[in-house]
């Protein structure tokens, strides 16, 4: 079978959200499936770190760089004389015509419920590029049973559809106490800390987690400095007014922010944790959550349905609404014998999810559809 492959997102020198689910599974593709052809299409020449080209693994680069799902791609799905059977899209958006059965990748559908947190070329680009998309695909992935009952709701499109290939974690590299004398000394670390971890933006609710700190922190008494929360991630948009309540209530020593981070930080931050704190008030999935689990350190998070889904009773679910809710996790996770049982349950939990399996899944979509 010849499959075609978007693999733009992947192809990004900074990955997060879709790049990293798509780097992940495309070579998690490579490594498992020498039986199917794949012909993967880029924009631009595949990055250093992506499989490279072998007997069924081909590469294929050509512009315009702007509007190339709309013109570009189509275009050569058309006109080329490779025949695919399918055409996979890690990401929402398929190519706008295609002479070949087109399977997108809906990773949630939160932006319906707050139109307002985006500019309105985004907006308009998510809502009905998303839908067209949806609506003439052969198939569709989701990456949850939450975001496929939320394609069903909104989109009224058949479950038997909609097959779930879910996120996934790939082996942890080791780090040292070297490597994290490095990261607290570059980001002024100094204390123990909660982690949060994610892009700045609106459905984080980051807001709510500084405010509930902040009352953390009262409680401590004199012990204010005690601890520290280190927020890791690149700015998104309207973050604003996370860097202003963090002024407004001088806790310039206390919150920490680190901007974008690289794999080694990121899993050292991880491993050296209090907890993972993940106030979300929409997710797809949560890698996060996954990972901080992988990394043997407790997780606390929204009461979500893809939290529930994902976590089960692996973690502290707390309401994204009530400071009192997530000030008590705080003080509660700090108990021995429950983080134990928290590490342990997240560890059992977490090895349900990794990029091989998630592999797996799609490879048997593919013969499938």
């Amino acid at each position: 079978m010849n499959i075609g492959i978007d693999a733009n997102e992947a192809n990004l020198t900074v990955r997060v959200g879709v790049g990293q689910y798509a780097f992940n599974v495309i070579w998690e593709l490579y490594r498992q499936d020498q039986k199917n052809t794949y012909h993967v299409y880029l924009k631009q020449p595949p990055l250093l770190d992506m499989p490279v080209q072998r007997e069924n693994w081909h590469y294929h680069v050509f512009g315009p760089q702007k509007l190339w799902t709309i013109i570009g791609l189509p275009l050569r799905l058309f006109t080329q004389s490779i025949k695919l059977d399918i055409f996979w899209s890690p990401s929402h958006y398929s190519p706008r015509f295609s002479p070949v059965p087109t399977i997108p990748t809906i990773h949630d559908l939160g932006y319906l419920q707050s139109l307002d947190q985006f500019n309105s070329k985004d907006i308009y680009q998510l809502v009905n590029w998303t839908k067209h998309s949806l609506y003439k695909a052969h198939h569709i992935v989701a990456v949850s049973e939450f975001t496929k009952s939320e394609i069903n709701r909104i989109y009224n499109i058949d479950l038997k559809k909609i097959t779930v290939v879910p996120n996934g974690v790939g082996e942890i590299p080791i780090t040292s106490d070297k490597d994290f004398s490095n990261v607290k000394k570059k980001f002024g670390i100094a204390n123990p800390y909660f982690l949060y971890l994610g892009t700045l933006k609106p459905n984080k609710n980051i807001p709510f987690l500084i405010n509930s700190f902040s009352e953390f922190l009262k409680l401590q008494s004199s012990k204010v400095h005690q601890y520290q929360l280190v927020i890791a991630g690149k700015k998104g948009w309207q973050y604003d007014s996370i860097f202003s309540q963090v002024t407004a209530r001088e806790l310039e020593k206390s919150v920490i922010f680190t901007d974008y981070i690289s794999e080694l930080e990121k899993w050292t931050l991880y491993k050296n944790a209090i907890a993972s704190v993940l106030p979300s008030t929409y997710e797809g999935f949560g890698i996060p959550a996954i990972e901080s689990q992988k990394s043997k350190v407790p997780v606390i998070a929204s009461d979500i349905p893809s939290y529930r889904e994902v976590l089960l009773d692996s973690a502290i679910i707390i309401d994204p609404t009530s400071t009192s809710s997530l000030t008590q996790a705080m003080i509660d996770i700090q108990s021995p014998p429950l983080r134990k049982k928290l590490i342990v349950l997240g560890t059992i939990q977490a090895n349900h999810y990794t990029w091989a399996a998630s592999a797996q899944k799609l490879i048997k979509t593919f013969n499938k559809v």
